[in-house]
């Protein structure tokens, strides 16, 4: 075995019609070994299903059905095995989903401070060349702002921007008060506060802006 990755099954298709889940191995193992599972594999082709077109995933290659898994992993001593990867998939999505009402909690508070804040007309460009520091969260301005999605914080010793882009088709393009390279952004500014540039760090992981 070639790859760092330890031996596991990995779902490889679903037939809904008559075979259920089928799963193949992330990598190739020893012709020893593959003799041992052999009984409970089989090298399935499109020909092998009812239906082909109802198949969701890779039909073809060496599976085994979803009865037969444990045996697999038995014989092959694997250790991650599908139950491990039940539970870790739980205990991320657990980690995402605190991580999710952090951020969640985060931006709330931001919105919060930023409620009835002066929105002075600025050109964004300019407001980026005095930044110290922009943050841009998911990257979701630095992909989409050609078609008016994303916001922006920026940060400088004096004021903290929030940017909303606001280019959309279907956008009220009278409320803009930042100028874009489109239709433009609404922008409010408060004074710089250490609490509130803490709070746009945990909402924005701390993802700097890659544009200019």
């Amino acid at each position: 075995m070639t790859s760092e990755e330890p031996l596991k099954l990995v779902l490889k298709c679903i037939d809904h019609e008559e075979h259920g889940k089928l799963y193949a191995l992330n990598k190739e193992i020893s012709n020893n070994y593959m003799e041992k599972i052999k009984p409970y594999f089989k090298k399935y082709g499109p020909n092998d299903f009812k239906d082909v077109m109802k198949i969701e995933g890779n039909p073809y290659g060496w599976m085994c059905k979803e009865k037969n898994t444990q045996k697999v992993e038995e014989i092959l001593q694997i250790t991650e095995t599908l139950t491990k990867q039940a539970e870790d998939k739980k205990e991320r999505q657990k980690e995402l989903d605190k991580e999710r009402e952090i951020k969640d909690q985060a931006m709330t508070k931001i919105e919060e401070k930023f409620s009835g804040a002066p929105r002075p007309s600025k050109f964004l460009k300019k407001l980026l060349k005095k930044a110290d520091i922009v943050y841009d969260p998911s990257n979701i301005y630095y992909e989409d702002h050609e078609i008016g999605e994303g916001q922006l914080f920026i940060i400088n010793n004096d004021y903290i921007w929030y940017i909303l882009n606001n280019g959309r088709e279907d956008d009220d393009y009278s409320i803009n008060n930042i100028k874009t390279s489109g239709p433009g952004a609404v922008g409010f500014r408060v004074p710089y506060n250490d609490e509130l540039h803490e709070l746009i760090k945990i909402f924005s992981n701390e993802n700097i802006y890659k544009g200019s």
